[in-house]
């Protein structure tokens, strides 16, 4: 059974702080586009094995020379792989990234990994399950560690369409440097989704998202006091099957 969605992210990023000057100091828009693909099968121990694609990806930012000009972005089709067990999600992709700092396709396998969502067995309308993940990344070069909780509630279901509501926390903290310069990064993010699924087919119908993200980034360099800045980066995300 597959399914194709359309996906798309909107997000608003201002730096403050240490440095931060003239067009830097600005709001910056970023969107990100693409087409979502996903096949799935249960496995005989019960998980679910998916297979999937990210296709005609895209990402603007009104930050770059020529405002709104196309950015350098992954190869035109994303492969995938994805399991769901009693637990966990985890998507890798085809083949896996060798370097996966500051690549679009880690933007865009998440993107699609928002499309696999979790429902344990049994559950009724009004219950709450809780999701933990601990996860590795990569930002201007700093490898950071992201824990994060997500707690979902069955808010309704009929014959049609279970709506489920998913409030997510996460903390990230990474660092990296030499002797003479340092970067530190810790920060927090919230974010709250809205998911139809389709009764039928346990497919996701439509999808909608925000979340924030403040994130406290420390230069440290030999014989000069610390450099702090802070960026905050606000997204809204939407989905629909087509």
């Amino acid at each position: 059974m597959g399914a194709t969605w359309r996906v798309s992210s909107v997000a608003r990023v201002r730096i403050t702080g240490g440095g931060v000057s003239g067009a830097a100091a600005e709001e910056q828009r970023i969107e990100s586009r693409g087409l979502v693909s996903w096949s799935v099968e249960r496995t005989s121990a019960g998980a679910i094995k998916a297979s999937g694609q990210v296709d005609s990806f895209s990402v603007r930012s009104s930050f770059d020379a020529g405002n709104g000009a196309m950015l350098p972005t992954m190869p035109a089709l994303l492969l995938l792989d994805a399991t769901l067990d009693s637990a966990t999600v985890r998507v890798t992709t085809k083949p896996p990234l060798a370097n996966e700092c500051d690549r679009p396709e880690v933007g865009a396998s998440a993107m699609a990994r928002e499309l696999l969502v979790r429902i344990p067995n049994g559950i009724l309308a009004g219950e709450r399950w809780r999701d933990s993940s601990v996860t590795l990344i990569c930002r201007s070069g700093v490898p950071m560690t992201v824990h994060t909780t997500v707690t979902s509630t069955l808010e309704s279901l009929d014959d049609a369409v279970l709506v489920v509501r998913r409030e997510s926390v996460s903390k990230l903290e990474g660092k990296s440097g030499s002797p003479f310069r340092s970067l530190e990064l810790a920060g927090t993010s919230t974010g709250s989704q809205r998911v139809e699924i389709g009764a039928q087919r346990g497919t996701v119908e439509r999808l909608e998202g925000s979340s924030t993200l403040t994130l406290q980034a420390t230069e440290r360099l030999s014989g000069v006091p610390p450099r702090v800045q802070q960026v905050t980066q606000r997204v809204e995300l939407r989905a629909e099957r087509r």
